[in-house]
């Protein structure tokens, strides 16, 4: 569970994924706040899931996921995000992936808000 909140009404709640659909170390693309936001949900752990944007901070290009070296790429500019954090690793993206602030509500991977808003 991630501990940061997201401001109230700023964001919709969405279920975005079940638990049994994303095994320990998969990956699955989902969309929020809406369906013009692709997301990338990962299961790096057991008990641990992280989503980011797909859409990289410099050219809103897709960015890809690169499992061997847990990181995303963009291909357009050459950007490298930290699939552990979001964080810029080389190239020229401004700022770190926009994270999803995911709670677990039963079974349930609940999206409640965006990091940074």
């Amino acid at each position: 569970m991630i501990s940061i909140r997201a401001r109230k009404n700023s964001y919709p709640v969405k279920v975005v994924a079940h638990v049994a659909d994303i095994p320990v170390g998969a990956v699955k693309i989902i969309s929020y706040p809406n369906d013009e936001h692709p997301c990338f949900l990962l299961h790096p752990s057991e008990g641990k899931f992280l989503a980011f944007s797909r859409l990289c901070t410099h050219a809103a290009c897709p960015v890809f996921y690169r499992p061997e070296q847990q990181v995303f790429a963009c291909p357009c500019h050459g950007g490298v995000f930290s699939a552990a954090d979001g964080s810029v690793l080389d190239g020229p993206p401004p700022r770190p992936l926009p994270r999803v602030i995911l709670e677990l509500r039963g079974e349930d991977l609940t999206a409640i808000g965006m990091f940074p808003s």
